[in-house]
């Protein structure tokens, strides 16, 4: 190889561990904002707020693998595993993209089924349904679907941070707390900002790996 591709070949081992890192940071974040959910599954409409964290668990395994297998395959100088490589990068540029462009265009709407999702624990809000509203209220440091008034007299230990059901909740506390659907909304807004320009600029580099793959592949051969 001449003195440019050695370049390419270094910059591109060093991209790939930046993006081995990447992979981890998408797994943990991912995984912290399906944890801040609490236990939430055993309720019908939490299905739809799982979607996005684990996609980008799935994303952030698929990043760590492409990108450690990149790393091995550019310091052994394969032409055909940097091909390969070059290809699941353009795949992964491609799935990052997509996600971008798709939280760009649907937020809004994502963001109103979000709300849908509170009103619908609200609504079925009873033993035979495992109380979903105690799941929000623990998780979230909230009491009530937009206040703790909705529930009059009858305010449930979990406004007040308590598990036990039976445990009495002081005012003095749950007054203090807002409404679930708000928090719930502005938890999934300020984490769906994040997600999507993080997502555009892991794309963007993506894309430059991969034209920096095909360079060196070819100077490979």
């Amino acid at each position: 190889m001449n003195c440019l591709s050695a370049m390419f070949k270094y910059l591109l081992y060093l991209l790939n561990l930046i993006f081995v890192a990447g992979g981890l940071l998408l797994i943990i974040v991912g995984s912290i904002m399906l944890s801040t959910m609490g236990n939430f599954t055993a309720f019908d409409g939490a299905v739809n707020t799982q979607t996005i964290p684990i996609v980008i668990i799935v994303i952030g395994c698929v990043t760590f693998v492409v990108a450690f297998f990149g790393c091995c395959g550019t310091i052994r100088e394969n032409a055909c595993c940097t091909t390969i490589y070059a290809i699941c990068m353009l795949i992964l540029f491609g799935l990052q993209l997509a996600l971008s462009i798709w939280i760009f265009a649907a937020n809004d709407k994502f963001l109103t089924s979000m709300g849908k999702v509170v009103d619908k624990a609200w609504d079925e809000n009873n033993a035979a349904q495992g109380y979903p509203m105690d799941v929000l209220q623990l998780a979230f440091k909230c009491c009530g679907n937009s206040s703790y008034s909705e529930y009059g007299s009858n305010v449930p230990a979990s406004c007040c941070g308590y598990s036990d059901r039976s445990q009495t909740c002081e005012q003095a506390i749950y007054s203090q707390r807002p409404g679930c659907r708000a928090e719930f909304v502005d938890f999934w807004a300020s984490n769906t900002d994040i997600i999507r320009w993080s997502s555009l600029i892991f794309a963007l580099f993506e894309l430059g790996i991969f034209i920096m793959s095909c360079c060196l592949a070819s100077a490979m051969r």
